[in-house]
């Protein structure tokens, strides 16, 4: 019995610990089977008294009284003991750690969403971080990771914020390379000892892990586009090792692949629309495109415009009422509707596409923007005149009250201007040629201009 690991492990605490160790069995949090606490409190006062005496048989006897001996009872009870205690002793050494503890508040306000909370936790954590004395490599890793936090918050909420993506490297190469220092010289003062030790140098190269294949190649096409190859390598990788990377990190590979596959489309190769489909759908299927998770409405709204853009129709009809339960509660039902709507203008079901957008409330100022936009396009195939002037009227109306969606005022105002000028000559079936041409032309030439395709489509 005095073998036991949870013996050895409760002779080990102080008396601190012991006082300590009982309060966390006494949560039900970290504890909800009243035995364990009998078991901690009689072993622990065993082994002040007769350490050698105490055998499982009195621990039977002590907690089930009368009750036959049955070993494989008190082997579970004491396995319990051992993982709430070896519980206790891993949050005890994450309390020593206050930058640890404060990274962690960082991380839980930002994956709650709130704003002001993840700001001050930041800043604290920060204010613990530099004031203490050391400038070892956990400092430079614990830098990084307070900066990753504040770059992913940022991220999340689709903005852009001062950090130094330079700094961010420095402090990662410093902490690798400290600890990479702290290797060599460990390695140099055993060479005397042992035979078999060498210098890092002087070891053979391994072959590099299919992780980091996957990363020199993902690099390779965001520095060079032109590099297909490179990309359809990462693609590839990435499809047969994604269960290599984990959280957030898969994510980014897979973000990142979409942002080469992105500026590819904006260069006119559509072949890359339907790799960012794939990447989307594969990533949504192995989960890398959760955040905490859910399914961000950016994500949900992106994967169906890619699948609609391919006529993907009836999988994009499944997809939006599949994914519709992963979307966070707040923005479910103004996601849900503005992307079946969507679906439904595609579909040429402009009835229920006006229906389903008039009687949502969409309080994100982009969604309402292309919520107004696809309204603004069904009255007008709808031939809804009428309507659609005083659409435009509140539609203008509602581009001057918002401060803060910066160059997307111009390019919907231009989209009204056009839009007017079409209005007035009774819709474009009863434009001239001439008159065509001058209007095709001046969509062409307004550089800041949201729905060009829509408005030539019409022309066309």
């Amino acid at each position: 019995m005095r073998q036991s690991l949870l013996l050895q492990v409760i002779e080990k605490l102080d008396k601190k610990d012991l006082r300590e160790a009982r309060k966390w069995l006494l949560s039900p949090i970290h504890n909800s089977r009243p035995e364990v606490v009998e078991l901690f409190d009689y072993v622990t006062s065993q082994l002040q008294k007769s350490p050698d005496l105490l055998t499982k048989e009195l621990i039977f006897g002590h907690i089930y009284k009368d009750k036959p001996f049955v070993e494989a009872q008190v082997n579970h009870l004491m396995s319990w003991l051992l993982d709430a205690l070896r519980a206790y002793l891993g949050w005890r050494e994450w309390q020593l750690d206050q930058p640890s503890v404060h990274l962690q508040h960082c991380r839980a306000m930002r994956q709650l969403g709130l704003d002001q909370a993840f700001e001050k936790a930041s800043e604290q954590a920060h204010q613990i971080l530099e004031a203490q004395p050391f400038r070892d490599e956990q400092y430079f890793s614990m830098r990084h990771l307070l900066q990753r936090e504040r770059q992913e918050h940022a991220s999340l909420q689709r903005r852009t914020i001062d950090i130094s993506l330079d700094e961010m490297a420095y402090f990662t190469n410093t902490a690798f390379r400290l600890n990479q220092l702290r290797l060599e010289c460990s390695q140099v003062a055993m060479r005397n000892f042992s035979k078999n030790t060498s210098n890092i140098e002087e070891q053979p190269q391994k072959r590099h892990s299919s992780a980091v294949i996957t990363y020199e190649n993902l690099l390779k096409a965001l520095n060079d586009p032109s590099d297909e190859q490179a990309f359809f390598t990462t693609r590839d990788l990435l499809t047969l090792h994604w269960n290599l990377f984990r959280g957030n990190e898969r994510r980014d590979l897979y973000l990142l692949a979409l942002n080469y596959c992105i500026r590819k489309i904006n260069e006119g190769q559509r072949l890359f629309m339907r790799e960012a489909f794939e990447l989307y759908r594969v990533g949504l299927e192995n989960r890398a495109l959760f955040e905490y998770g859910q399914v961000s409405r950016f994500t949900y709204k992106n994967t169906i415009t890619a699948g609609l853009n391919l006529g993907e129709f009836e999988w994009v009809r499944t997809f939006i009422e599949t994914y519709r339960i992963h979307l966070h509660p707040r923005e479910q039902h103004s996601a849900y509707s503005y992307n079946l709507a969507v679906w439904c203008f595609w579909t040429h079901d402009h009835d229920q596409a006006m229906t389903l957008l008039r009687e949502t409330d969409f309080a994100d100022p982009l969604t309402n923007l292309d919520a107004r936009s696809i309204l603004l396009k069904a009255y007008y195939e709808k031939g809804y005149h009428d309507v659609l002037e005083s659409h435009l009227d509140s539609f203008l109306t509602y581009l001057r009250r918002q401060k803060s969606i910066g160059y997307q005022r111009e390019n919907y105002q231009n989209l009204i201007k056009i839009t007017r000028k079409m209005l007035r000559e009774g819709g474009v079936k009863k434009l001239e040629e001439t008159k065509k041409q001058a209007l095709r032309d001046e969509i062409i030439a307004t550089k800041v201009l949201a729905e060009r395709g829509w408005l030539l489509s019409q022309l066309d």
